[in-house]
Parts: structure tokens; sequence; C-alpha cells
């Protein structure tokens, strides 16, 4: 049975996040790297990392195109 830990939810985070970071990056052609500072310096980021809002959860596809309009 799977048990929702803190570490099951960071680990989780952290996935979410270099997949993010990766299709962006091809997206808009930017670096990998240039997209992760931007990445975990954004708002988005903010959201995903607070584990009391549950976008861990939520759609990839809906992160991905809330950071695509952060960045602009």
């Amino acid at each position: 049975m799977f048990v929702l830990t803190d570490e099951a939810i960071e680990s989780g985070i952290d996935a979410i996040s270099g997949y993010i970071v990766s299709n962006v990056a091809e997206i808009t052609n930017q670096s990998v790297k240039k997209t992760s500072e931007e990445f975990y310096l954004s708002k988005t980021f903010a959201l995903l990392e607070e584990k009391e809002t549950g976008y861990y959860w939520d759609s990839i596809s809906e992160l991905i195109d809330k950071f695509l309009i952060e960045i602009g």
C-alpha cells in the first residue's frame, strides 16, 4: 500500500520539476540551465514546492502552461 509521505511528495516534486524544465527548455529553445534558473525562481515552482497547495497532484501540462505564461 502506497503511503503519501513527505519523502514521496518531495521526490514527486523533484521529478515534476525536471520534466517541466526539460519540456520548457525545448519549447522555448533555451538552455536547460537558463530554464532551470528561471523555474526555481518562479511563482510556479513556489506553488509546486508548497506541499499544502497540492500542485504536485495537478496536471503537469497545466503547470507547464502556468510557467510559460509567467516567463512570457
